[in-house]
């Protein structure tokens, strides 16, 4: 589908319609879903406050890309906590950064989310052979959907 939205923006440029193109090209790029859905702002207020200890360069990027696709970080998350829910998505392995540029991003999630979690995040990280919890699931997705770059380790369990 990718390739059809892109092929399509040419075709409107070629048209004359440059900034109707580049809106296409946004949707197309990864996480530029995101753009289709409106911005809740009850996501701001909703839920309860979930602190994420994480690399500022990457707090930065989560923040413009959140502002630039039109979306709040915890409705990203809440998308995010869903998908592992469902079963239909692991975070990978975050590797860990020094302790010297680090800072806090708070993300307000629902709390029936944040239970939900709480509920299988044992049985994730057995799976998984890694420690799962909300807030790896939470950076991890954040940077996937909205392409941040978070550093990640191989996801195969140790032997």
């Amino acid at each position: 589908m990718r390739d059809r939205l892109l092929t399509a923006a040419q075709r409107l440029d070629e048209a004359g319609y440059p900034t109707e193109a580049a809106d296409v090209r946004a949707v197309a790029a990864p996480g530029g879903w995101t753009m289709l859905r409106a911005k809740d702002t009850t996501e701001k207020t909703a839920g309860t406050n979930l602190p994420l200890t994480i690399d500022r360069d990457l707090r930065d990027q989560l923040k413009a890309k959140a502002d630039e696709f039109g979306v709040t970080l915890g409705s990203v998350v809440a998308d995010g906590f869903r998908k592992v829910v469902a079963g239909e998505w692991m975070p990978p392995r975050l590797a860990r950064s020094s302790t010297a540029n680090k800072v806090v991003l708070n993300v307000r999630v629902d709390d029936s989310l944040r239970k939900q979690i709480d509920a299988i995040k044992d049985r994730l990280s057995q799976e998984a052979g890694y420690r799962v919890t909300q807030s790896s699931i939470a950076i991890a997705w954040m940077a996937e959907e909205l392409g941040a770059d978070a550093a990640t380790v191989d996801t195969e369990p140790s032997e």
